[in-house]
């Protein structure tokens, strides 16, 4: 699953997040920079909860919550201050 998404009203910020289920990669990055990266390859937790804190004027709290289906796929929630801000659903 990837997706961007920008956040931000005085300062914009470019977020990404890359998960390869297959492989057991994540990677977060915030405007082109990797904050977070890790490796599993077998034991992913059913959910996951990523917290990163962006802006200097602005300071915003994003939460990243990703929530693992059955087999394949997963679920990802994007808050910003604590508001539901994107959902996203696939593979």
């Amino acid at each position: 699953m990837k997706f961007s998404l920008e956040v931000g009203e005085i300062e914009r910020h470019l977020i990404e997040f890359d998960f390869n289920q297959l492989l057991g990669e994540l990677r977060i990055r915030v405007n082109q920079k990797e904050v977070t990266s890790c490796v599993r390859l077998f034991n992913e937790p059913v959910t996951e909860t990523h917290t990163l804190r962006v802006g200097e004027a602005e300071n915003l709290t994003v939460r990243i919550e990703k929530e693992r289906k059955m087999l394949f796929g997963q679920k990802c929630r994007v808050f910003v201050n604590d508001r539901l801000c994107k959902y996203y659903e696939g593979v």
